[in-house]
């Protein structure tokens, strides 16, 4: 037979409701603790989720909506909040919704299906669909990496704009001017944040906005980026430097500079996260990394937040830095060209 709080009473002497406030988080003094907690060891007691659940009115999960699971920013955005949610004694149910807008809608009705106390969403797009599903039952949202308007959810995003033009800033310093961007559709928030970053950077520094095609969107993929890089050098003039604005164009540029002849003019590329491109690729890169860690945490603790507080509370936004990791000068140096 399972144990119980009584068996618990029994062999530490501690109140029934003593125990109760114990195992639904509440303080105890150490004393108490302590043999509660040896009792629950000799006992082998197993709290009872869906029990507590009843009583609490809460499930003690959290819902996780990916736009897309498929890169190390993904995953360790997953693994990060996981941690901080666990401390916090919940789990979680992982949704991909593989860049699909009504995808995303079905996730977050399968999500409160499951009474889950609150969502954690990468967006697809602009507008979201399940919010107001999610709004009428109660349940709290927060979005990480892309911001939704004129909607009342707390948001933790990265300043996408200063990410950008600290690459250009270092690109222009070391001497280039036409500067080429390697960044997908506008209809994707990063996107579109980056490439207004890039174009108000590039004229703050020359007067004058970039060419239409050293900006012009390419699939976000890592044969985006490959492709993208091509096209770039293919035009007269070509840029001297390229940025890319996000990891995938920074992989997908990288080996379309290994494809290129031993003698032709590689252009100077700052890629954009995953420090350990650095370790693999010599000359080393120069990257703008994002503090996906904390991006995860900041996203657990505002979701905790929302969850614990007995009173509505005003939406939030939480804007992180990046950092620029500067590399080998060779990966930046001006190498001549047309401007």
């Amino acid at each position: 037979m399972a144990a119980t709080y009584k068996d618990i009473r029994r062999l530490t002497g501690v109140s029934l409701a003593t125990i109760s406030k114990y195992f639904n988080g509440g303080n105890v003094i150490h004393n108490n603790r302590v043999l509660i907690e040896q009792a629950t060891r000799d006992l082998g007691y197993q709290v009872n989720d869906v029990a507590r659940g009843l009583r609490s009115r809460r499930s003690m999960t959290l819902g996780v909506v990916l736009a897309e699971l498929n890169s190390t920013f993904y995953t360790t955005i997953i693994s990060s909040m996981e941690e901080k949610l666990r401390e916090a004694g919940y789990g979680t149910i992982i949704c991909d919704s593989r860049g699909s807008a009504e995808a995303e809608a079905e996730a977050i009705h399968f999500l409160i299906g499951k009474m889950v106390d609150g969502i954690v969403i990468m967006p697809v797009g602009d507008e979201v669909a399940g919010l107001a599903a999610a709004a009428a039952r109660g349940v709290p949202v927060v979005t990480v990496d892309r911001a939704i308007a004129n909607a009342a959810v707390d948001t933790v995003v990265i300043d996408n704009r200063a990410a950008i033009a600290s690459a250009v800033d270092l690109l222009v310093d070391a001497g280039h001017i036409d500067i080429g961007l390697l960044a997908g559709p506008d209809a994707i928030f990063t996107m579109r944040e980056r490439r207004l970053g890039f174009r108000e950077a590039v004229k703050r520094h020359t007067g004058r906005l970039p060419r239409r095609t050293f900006t012009q969107p390419d699939p976000v993929s890592v044969q985006g980026g490959y492709q993208g890089l091509r096209r770039l050098l293919a035009l007269e003039p070509r840029p001297t430097a390229v940025v890319c604005a996000n990891y995938e164009f920074t992989v997908g540029a990288t080996v379309a500079i290994n494809e290129l002849a031993a003698d032709a003019p590689v252009p100077a590329i700052v890629g954009f996260d995953n420090l350990d491109l650095a370790r693999i690729i010599r000359p080393r890169p120069t990257l703008v990394v994002q503090p996906v860690a904390q991006i995860a945490v900041r996203a657990a603790e505002l979701i905790l937040d929302r969850i614990a507080s007995p009173f509505p509370l005003e939406p939030r936004s939480v804007v992180l830095e990046s950092e620029l990791v500067v590399g080998d000068p060779a990966t930046y140096a001006f190498r001549g060209g047309q401007s």
